[in-house]
């Protein structure tokens, strides 16, 4: 049986616990900076499917979500009819947002053309299965380019030097990519360089013959020369100077007549 002296002292608890439960609360309130703002959203398209690369963007494989709005970005697609007939320039995933970086227009142009950063070149050399690294390039891996030549007249010997180095392979034949692993011999392989690689990879060419040295992707160094090679620009050797000439003086006497002359190991003169 509850006393009265048990009943105030249950409602005191009572009162103690709601008390506590309400400081707590605004406690928690004061943390977060205040009332809870309910998270906005808009619509944004992403990709239903994935996209590989250099395909066209066609109508089932794009689709709209809802997206928080302070999470869109401008370069964000919204409607269907911004994306559609674009080329993805990089293979775009399921459920990844679309936007103008990874989906662009060809405008009538070449589709792989959009690959080539600005200021860079598509340069292509021809290899067979030793120059081609036996078959084991594939799109997006890194080479260096050596360079070999017969000194002289053709006769004397061969020459050789790194001319470019860490260069992306951007297709190999006329594939720009590649799911495959085993070797596959190759006729010609297609490299992003600059105008002044590219002058030097063709003058090379035309002079001798190249090879292609395949890289670490890991491996981003660059080996600096610590001396010109056989294909750098060599200025010109000084002609050789006269000798001059030695000897020692013989007087030749001719009855009463006395003249002196100059003798070298090989002749004399007056």
């Amino acid at each position: 049986m509850f006393t009265g002296r048990t009943f105030i002292l249950f409602l005191g608890a009572l009162i103690l616990a709601f008390a506590a439960v309400f400081i707590a609360q605004r406690w928690v309130t004061s943390l977060s900076g205040g009332p809870v703002m309910k998270l906005q959203y808009g619509k944004v398209l992403v990709a239903a499917q994935d996209i590989p690369q250099w395909q066209k963007v066609e109508p089932s494989q794009v689709r709209e979500v809802e997206w928080p709005k302070d999470a869109i970005t401008s370069d964000m697609f919204t409607e269907k009819a911004q994306v559609l007939g674009k080329i993805a320039i990089d293979t775009v995933f399921a459920d990844e947002p679309l936007n103008a970086r990874r989906v662009l227009d060809p405008k009538g142009g070449n589709v792989f053309s959009l690959r080539i950063p600005e200021y860079m070149r598509a340069f292509t050399v021809r290899v067979n299965d030793v120059s081609g690294v036996g078959g084991f390039l594939l799109p997006d891996n890194h080479v260096d380019i050596l360079a070999s030549r017969k000194s002289g007249s053709g006769q004397g010997p061969t020459q050789a030097e790194t001319i470019v180095q860490d260069i992306k392979v951007l297709a190999v034949d006329q594939e720009a990519t590649s799911d495959k692993n085993k070797p596959i011999v190759v006729r010609s392989v297609t490299l992003q360089m600059t105008p002044q690689q590219a002058e030097a990879v063709f003058k090379a060419e035309e002079e001798g013959s190249i090879q292609l040295a395949l890289r670490n992707p890991a491996d981003a160094a660059v080996v600096e020369k610590t001396q010109p090679g056989p294909f750098a620009a060599h200025a010109p050797e000084p002609a050789p100077r006269p000798m001059a000439s030695v000897g020692r003086s013989v007087t030749i006497i001719r009855g009463t007549l006395a003249s002196k002359v100059r003798c070298n190991p090989h002749e004399c003169s007056e």
